[in-house]
């Protein structure tokens, strides 16, 4: 983010700017640095198309007049044959810079030449990039100017200019270039903070996930060297040389997975950050690199992390085993008794958990107290599973005490299983109800989405040009055939309560203002505040974002900075306003036109008499290219939704990606546990394989107390995961992001779970099976032995 904070024109101070919205003429230019002003620089900025319908940005700027230090574009030191590097990129056919990321991405090498959506082609590549050009396509102004269709520049940047200087540039300026303050220096670790939120929330819980493995892992290691360790005891060794020891060892292995975990986290990192980049461009018009930044104290973090984690699954069970004068070597399972103990203080501390949860709900007020209230839920939950799993053993029990000997045999033996299983159910109830609760989140948030784009994107083409004949193009005498309707958009920016604000001028009677989709309002319907709105000039509407994360309530009045003087409002309704990250407010577009002196034009929305024909649409193209426009300026109907689509599904990649993760530790944790237990248990297999037990009632007997508890822990699951989604719909995505939804639950999502939780438990099961076979013949070998 420092780095998108120093990209090439946001490093500005100030910004020159077209108050008409038309740039600034190359003329007007030249006449400023003839006047001395050599710290002004242009810039042309733009978007172009691939024929995939992925959006590109491009920026350019005449590299000979960026002042000393502006930027490390005028370094050749990095530039291969800077000579003709140079002549390359500033004559034709040109040169496009591409970042190395951004070029994978794009299937493109050095040379090649990649082709638009509207036939056109960029110049020819070269996989280089600059410090200050983040996720863009570079190049020079000429070339930037042809492919865009433009004769003017976006804006001129200002760089660092004593404040008589300023005060001097801004007399000179024409009239219709305006001196702004640059407010674009975005603070976007703040903007992006909930969204960090999430992802370290879904992090830490496949964390906490990963502990329960260890958990068994360390418990299984610890019994498993019993034997050992009463040797060294009796031959003298005292508890603090063992714990020494083992402590050396936890060390070592902290270090050993630290590194395994972080080269394994930077190889996800580096699959996942591009997307994320896009996504941040996309929502955040943040232009961030996509190159992982290596830093040494995100080792340092991890390790810590991970020495933490296994110093807490260390320390009891290696308490216990050194405090005992004598410990039995050939068993893990503790008495009935200390089990029942066991299970009674973690549902104690469920207990506990609920309780506190239930104090923290109505202090709810940001994503770091939300994921607390989370944890306090998802850990009770956990906590209380084994008294569940013990309740349903004693119901089944009861069930078939009159039933075969080999049922009670089943019902008897899934006891013993339930202490070196249990942390395992815990680890694959969490994940399940991780994968169901955000699941429904991202299903629910799809839905909601796509709604909303009905009725916003209803219009057939959207165009936006800066050389456009709005006039000629929507004259009804000319556009009668095949123009229905349209709606024409300005906006400023601005900043309200702290936060960069949009002020957007709207055609308060267009289709698409009149179904604007609210999700709170004053009066009796929303049809009767969109009126209210439309005829008194005093009303406006702002997004969800402003009321939840402003703190605006319907019926307050607001006072907005004009250039005619500051402006009252009240507030009669709040529309949906996905992805957006600022404030917005809607006001007439006359209103707008009056009260500010040059808004920006944001395009026009065009509905065509018929969509579907396709005489109308190319009456459309014709109509738009005689009004100014370049095929490349407007968007249709179906490839804009595309693209609203494809940002959507590249930003919850992350979180597919972290579920899926979680539900592989979970898994990897049951496993471990299925070989823990046949590990323990081998010399009673081979004792119950001498006495005529046959290979399938032994499978029997190991996996159907592992379906039993899997089904308990599914069923848990199931009420938990939609407990989850409801509140991180209705409260955290609330506090984080401003904007509500509807919750869309199904069970689908939870039969299609079970379904994948069942093949992995069946994969498990067939892995310790093909394991007893392998040692089954030495187990019974060293019991002939014994015999």
């Amino acid at each position: 983010y420092a780095q998108a904070d120093s990209l090439l024109g946001v490093q500005a101070g100030y910004w020159i700017r077209s108050q008409s919205g038309q740039g600034v003429s190359q003329q007007d230019y030249s006449e400023l640095r003839r006047a001395g002003f050599r710290q002004v620089f242009p810039v042309v900025e733009g978007e172009v198309s691939t024929t995939e319908g992925d959006l590109i940005r491009v920026i350019a700027t005449d590299l000979f007049a960026l002042p000393a230090g502006a930027s490390d574009f005028g370094d050749t030191q990095n530039q291969s044959d800077s000579a003709s590097g140079w002549l390359e990129l500033i004559q034709p056919p040109y040169r496009a810079w591409l970042p190395q990321q951004l070029a994978d991405e794009l299937n493109l090498v050095d040379g090649d030449r990649l082709e638009l959506r509207d036939g056109r082609k960029l110049p020819p590549a070269v996989i280089q990039s600059r410090e200050q050009q983040g996720r863009q396509v570079f190049m020079d102004i000429a070339a930037a100017f042809e492919l865009l269709n433009r004769s003017h520049f976006s804006y001129l940047a200002v760089s660092s200019l004593k404040p008589d200087k300023l005060d001097e540039l801004q007399q000179i300026l024409p009239p219709d270039l305006k001196l702004v303050e640059n407010q674009q220096h975005l603070n976007l670790a703040q903007l992006t903070e909930s969204l960090h939120t999430h992802l370290t929330a879904m992090s830490l819980l496949s964390f906490a996930v990963g502990l329960f493995i260890v958990f068994n892992a360390v418990r299984f290691s610890l019994w498993y060297r019993r034997p050992t360790f009463m040797t060294l005891r009796l031959m003298g060794v005292s508890a603090s040389q063992l714990t020494f020891s083992i402590s050396l060892e936890v060390l070592i292995w902290s270090i050993v997975g630290t590194l395994l975990g972080v080269l394994t986290g930077l190889q996800i990192a580096y699959w996942l950050l591009p997307g994320l980049g896009a996504s941040l461009q996309s929502l955040y018009d943040a232009v961030v690199e996509t190159e992982i930044i290596w830093q040494f104290n995100t080792l340092l973090k991890a390790w810590l992390i991970t020495l933490a984690g296994l110093v807490w699954a260390l320390g009891l069970p290696l308490y216990q085993l050194l405090n005992r004068n004598s410990l039995p070597s050939d068993q893990i399972e503790r008495t009935p008794l200390d089990e029942e103990r066991s299970r009674l203080w973690l549902t104690a501390g469920s207990i506990v958990l609920i309780a506190l949860a239930g104090i923290t709900y109505p202090f709810v007020t940001n994503a770091q107290s939300g994921f607390i209230l989370l944890g306090l839920l998802l850990f009770a939950a956990a906590w209380m599973l084994p008294a569940l799993l013990a309740l349903t053993l004693k119901f089944l029990s009861k069930y078939i005490s009159n039933r075969s000997l080999f049922s009670r045999w089943l019902v008897s033996d899934s006891w013993l299983q339930l202490p070196t299983l249990r942390t395992a159910m815990m680890a694959l109830m969490l994940a399940m109800t991780a994968n169901l609760g955000v699941g429904t989140l991202v299903d629910s948030f799809r839905h909601a989405f796509i709604n909303w784009l009905e009725i916003r994107q209803s219009a057939d083409i959207y165009l936006r040009s800066t050389n456009l004949n709005l006039e000629q193009l929507t004259d009804p005498a000319q556009s009668a055939e095949w123009l229905a309707n349209s709606h024409r958009r300005i906006g400023v920016n601005s900043q309200w309560r702290g936060r960069q604000t949009l002020i957007r001028g709207v055609d308060s009677e267009a289709p698409d203002s009149r179904q604007l989709p609210l999700a709170q309002w004053l009066g009796d319907s929303p049809e009767d505040t969109l009126a209210l709105w439309r005829q008194q000039p005093d009303n406006i509407l702002a997004n969800e974002q402003a009321h939840y994360l402003g703190g605006l309530e319907l019926g307050e009045t607001i006072e907005l900075q004009t250039d005619r003087g500051n402006k009252k409002y009240r507030v009669v309704g709040f529309f949906y306003d996905y992805g957006t990250p600022y404030y917005q407010f809607y006001l007439p577009r006359a209103e707008v036109n009056r009260l500010w002196i040059a808004p920006v034009s944001l395009g026009i929305a065009l509905w065509l008499t018929s969509s579907d024909s396709p005489s109308h649409i190319k009456l459309a193209e014709t109509a738009m290219r005689a009004a100014g426009a370049t095929t490349g300026d407007w968007i249709s109907q179906r490839e804009i939704r595309k693209l609203s689509l494809n940002i959507f599904d590249r930003t919850f990649a992350i979180t597919s990606a972290m579920n899926a993760l979680t539900m592989l530790v979970a898994a990897i944790a049951l496993l471990a546990s299925l070989l823990a237990i046949l590990q323990e248990r081998l010399p009673q297999f081979a004792q119950w394989r001498a006495i005529g037990i046959r290979r399938r009632e032994q499978m029997m007997i190991i996996s159907c107390p592992i379906f039993i508890f899997v089904g308990v822990a599914w069923l848990l699951a199931v009420p938990l995961g939609a407990l989850l989604s409801w509140i991180l719909i209705h409260k955290l995505n609330i506090v984080s992001f401003g904007w509500s939804m509807p919750m869309l639950w199904e069970l689908r999502p939870a039969w299609q779970l079970a379904a994948i939780i069942l093949s992995v438990v069946a994969v498990s099961i067939l892995l310790a099976g093909i394991q007893l076979r392998r040692q089954l013949p030495k187990a019974l070998a060293q019991l002939g032995e014994m015999a």
